[in-house]
């Protein structure tokens, strides 16, 4: 196995008004024509969750689920997993200087960030292309 590292890029923020992605400084000029995208995706990381047991977990229970049903951490979206590395698309609502405004993350304030990038149409698979285990099909009528 090869070791690497990251590099955080910005952090989120969440205020009573607003929900923003803080780029830091190092990083502005990277965010060149964003302003031209409606969507994009954020890739955080799960701080709160970043110690030995979660690293560790391989077996999950996916959050939201009106029932807990266990299954490979690969094939949920639970946030303990081998690298705690969250993933949302986001509405992109404006961009002010070194700030992009989101509609929402379902990251805490204060989380870092390790990229963004544009949401592409080809980014989507049509619904009736979708399958999923039934204790996801919940999903199929949301957006």
């Amino acid at each position: 196995m090869s070791s690497f590292g990251v590099h955080q890029i910005g952090v989120v923020r969440i205020e009573k008004e607003a929900c923003y992605i803080e780029i830091l400084n190092p990083y502005i000029s990277g965010l060149r024509h964003i302003e031209k995208f409606s969507h994009v995706f954020v890739l955080w990381w799960i701080s709160m969750r970043d110690n030995p047991q979660d690293r560790s977990q391989l077996i999950a229970s996916p959050p939201r689920l009106e029932k807990s049903i266990e299954t490979g951490v690969f094939s949920s979206r639970s946030p303990a997993r081998p690298n705690p590395i969250g993933l949302t698309k986001v509405k992109l609502l404006k961009v002010e200087n070194n700030r992009l405004y989101i509609d929402r993350i379902d990251a805490i304030d204060g989380t870092p960030v390790l990229d963004v990038k544009p949401y592409l149409p080809g980014d989507s698979v049509k619904k009736d292309k979708i399958e999923l285990p039934e204790w996801f099909e919940f999903l199929q009528t949301e957006d």
